[in-house]
């Protein structure tokens, strides 16, 4: 009987310790290890970036105050630089200078259009130190009365804190019959003679919704 007890244990030992091992043989390396992860796999596909959406692309159509226009080829619309802008679009200059770029913002403003333009008027000075006079015209734009204005000289606007030289200064005003839109450009004179096509074609394309 103690004969049988003790080759039970024995045998309960062994099997427990069996149990208890991983399979194979834990004191030997497997005669093939899992070969190595080849170099030369194909990479994961990239994530695109997204799309830029500050910018709109040359033809887009800005609607601002209830009056559409085409953004020119070659000009850009990016986020208005401030609350009182309901759209900005900036012409860069054809040198690729950054610092020569001209910006067109659109807002509504108060005030007749005659004390619009020579508030406008009074950001200039001529050669002489003189404020210059605006050169206007008014013609009827696809249904809209559009008032254009063009002023050169050395140009100081309120938030500008000097007299920026040999710069210019265009304007489009829009009579909607409620608030009056105003379509300003201004930058350097050499940037804004080449943008001359642009912005002739940007006044013609102004229209109703």
């Amino acid at each position: 009987m103690r004969t049988c007890t003790i080759l039970a244990a024995a045998f309960v030992s062994i099997a427990f310790s069996a149990g208890c091992e991983p399979s194979g043989s834990p004191n030997k390396p497997s005669s093939n290890p899992a070969p190595a992860p080849s170099s030369t796999a194909a990479p994961a596909p990239s994530t695109p970036a997204p799309a830029d959406q500050s910018a709109a692309a040359a033809g887009a159509a800005v609607n601002a105050a209830g009056v559409v226009f085409t953004v020119p080829e070659g000009w850009k619309q990016v986020p208005p630089a401030n609350q009182m802008r309901l759209a900005e679009l900036v012409y860069p200059d054809p040198s690729g200078d950054a610092a020569k770029a001209c910006t067109v913002a659109v807002s509504t403003a108060g005030g007749d259009i005659p004390s619009n333009i020579a508030r406008w008027e009074n950001q200039m000075k001529d050669a002489s130190g003189n404020v210059p006079k605006a050169q206007t015209t008014t013609k009827d734009v696809n249904g809209w009365k559009v008032h254009t204005v063009e002023i050169a000289g050395s140009y100081q606007g309120m938030s500008d804190p000097a007299p920026m030289p040999n710069w210019m200064m265009r304007a489009a005003i829009v009579e909607t019959g409620g608030e009056t839109l105003f379509i300003k450009m201004t930058g350097p004179a050499d940037t804004m003679q080449a943008s001359t096509p642009g912005w002739n074609a940007l006044v013609e394309s102004i229209r109703k919704p």
